[in-house]
């Protein structure tokens, strides 16, 4: 017997957390054929000697639905090895979609995930309105990544109610309907159910976005109906319901026994402010876990980092005084912000939270737009007061000013603390996710993490084992969200591959890039270390080399939940 690839001599990590062995993988027909000593021959054969071969990674939180439409590589998580994306988090997804209402839901993408509106409205080929099609668009886009697509709370809710879903509670009818569009999306396809409560999440004019409107009852309602179904999982973003987070897991259990499904909520970083919580919540976890509820915090291996101009600072939108910037037209903000009373209550609120008292990795300027304030790029605002001779709030405003509001700061406000984020990631129940890749494009990329768990934490640190590290992002996820034949080097199974040195696997900085359908800027990170990928038996990545733009439709497909 001839196999279509043969992986030689490499050293298997098998994704189940069994100690990795030499061997060889076989695979035929788009699926693993053999795992250990192959005997026969490949029509295609790769020397792997020196190198792991694994299961392609799994990334569980990315924003991907609209970049999709126009780049089926989705990058730049193919470029790390992934080869399954789960995309539709938070709530915010471009389907069901009516016609008329396209322009909210991306302009409501625009807000909440830093997507640039004018790409989503050249780019999003809109050849759909159902779940049911868009999932088709996907099967039809000649994908080079699988991809599990939830369906989101806040386009169902704006599809039910049209604009009153930002305004007010849904009746007991429209409650129904959505309930209706949940199951007819699990069954045509939806990994599960996603929402937000998360009090950053506006849209246009600080409005919180719709499912921030819905009272509890109706995500109860919701999650109800997908479990009817028997399969899926509930996505839901923390921050808003309840007084604390430790107080918001009672939520989460409301919610899994509403569906009996599993449920993963976000995010779990270290908080500087509070150091011990996350202790806090992880034993409520594995106490939860110990009586049959199953919930899976997801949680990240990077700094939570942002970078902004105060034309468009996400990490302000929580700040009630930031709500005067949102509802003014740009045509006002000099004025608002050389405003003494303004600073003053700026002052007060966000200048005494981390993102100006945070000394782990401060708020600092990152790049200017006049060369005459070229020295302080690099430097902490409280250096640039220093220099100034001023206080650090009215230093960040009049460089800002100044500077025509190009300024570029960047600051780190959590997960700062390197001890404290392994404890954190490397809990049994800690889902590895939050790269958030395909939005907030020019505020930051971690699109890397999986090069940057198996670099930075597993190779320079020792945080944990080659093969516990491959486990959280192969079999891991593939289990928690139901995907049956992702996730391991078995026969039978889906050939997703990734081969990689453990010598040099690494994520890079990010860079910027202009390649976005309207020319626009997005930051992307670009991996090292990785050799070949190969989703359902066709190579990706190879030799190293990524296509920068595909000629042929690739092998990626929809992936469904499975009943469980």
């Amino acid at each position: 017997m001839t196999h279509d690839l043969v992986i030689r001599g490499g050293l298997i990590v098998d994704g189940t957390g069994a100690p990795a062995r030499p061997g060889d993988v076989a695979v035929t027909n788009g699926r693993i054929a053999e795992v250990g000593a192959v005997g026969a021959g490949g029509r295609q054969e790769i020397d792997a000697a020196g190198l792991a071969v694994a299961p392609g990674f799994i990334d569980p939180h990315t924003h991907y639905d609209a970049q999709l439409t126009w780049d089926p590589l989705a990058s730049c998580s193919s470029w790390h090895g992934i080869t399954t994306i789960v995309t539709g988090n938070c709530g915010f997804t471009i389907a069901p979609c009516r016609p008329d209402d396209r322009g909210t839901l991306m302009r409501m993408l625009e807000y909440v995930e830093g997507m640039s509106l004018e790409a989503m409205e050249k780019g999003i080929r809109w050849e759909f309105e159902t779940f049911r099609e868009y999932l088709a668009t996907l099967d039809r886009a000649g994908l080079w990544v699988n991809v599990g697509a939830f369906v989101g709370h806040s386009a169902i809710r704006q599809y039910v109610m049209g604009d009153a879903a930002w305004d007010r509670a849904a009746s007991e009818v429209e409650i129904a309907e959505m309930c209706r569009l949940v199951k007819e999306a699990m069954a045509v396809g939806a990994i599960g159910l996603s929402s937000s409560a998360n009090t950053n999440h506006v849209g246009g004019r600080g409005r919180p976005v719709p499912s921030r409107v819905a009272e509890e009852q109706e995500l109860t309602r919701l999650v109800a109906a997908m479990g009817e179904t028997g399969r899926g999982i509930l996505e839901v973003t923390i921050g808003g319901t309840r007084p604390d987070r430790v107080a918001e897991i009672d939520r989460f259990v409301e919610l899994y026994r509403a569906g009996g499904r599993p449920v993963t909520p976000l995010s779990l970083r270290h908080n500087p402010l509070r150091p011990d919580e996350h202790r806090t919540i992880l034993a409520r976890f594995e106490a939860l876990h110990r009586e049959g509820v199953r919930l899976y915090p997801q949680v990240t291996c990077s700094p939570l980092t942002a970078t902004f101009q105060l034309s468009g600072a996400f990490v302000f939108y929580r700040f009630p005084v930031w709500r005067r910037v949102m509802e003014a037209p740009p045509s006002g903000w000099r004025a608002l912000f050389g405003d003494p009373a303004f600073r003053a209550e700026f002052a007060a609120t966000v200048g005494r939270s981390a993102l100006f008292t945070g000394d782990a990795s401060p708020l600092r300027v990152r790049r200017v737009h006049k060369d005459v304030h070229a020295s302080f790029v690099g430097r902490t605002v409280d250096q640039v007061a220093a220099a100034m001779g001023k206080e650090v709030v009215d230093a960040f405003f009049d460089l800002a000013l100044d500077d025509e509001l190009g300024t570029e700061f960047t600051v780190a406000i959590m997960n700062t603390d390197a001890a404290a984020v392994a404890e954190i990631f490397t809990h049994p129940l800690a889902l590895l996710g939050l790269g958030d890749a395909g939005a907030h494009l020019t505020l930051f990329c971690e699109a890397g993490q999986t090069s940057r768990l198996l670099g930075h934490w597993v190779r320079e640190r020792r945080a944990l084992s080659l093969e516990e590290a491959v486990r959280r992002i192969t079999s891991m996820p593939a289990d928690v969200f139901g995907l049956a034949d992702r996730g391991r080097l078995h026969p039978g199974l889906a050939a997703d591959i990734v081969v990689f040195d453990p010598a040099t696997i690494t994520d890079h900085p990010p860079e910027l890039v202009h390649d976005l359908p309207d020319g626009g800027p997005r930051l992307v990170q670009r991996a090292g270390g990785i050799v070949w990928s190969f989703v359902n038996g066709r190579p990706l990545i190879r030799e190293g080399r990524m296509p920068e733009a595909p000629d042929e439709p690739g092998p990626g497909r929809v992936l469904r939940s499975a009943v469980s």
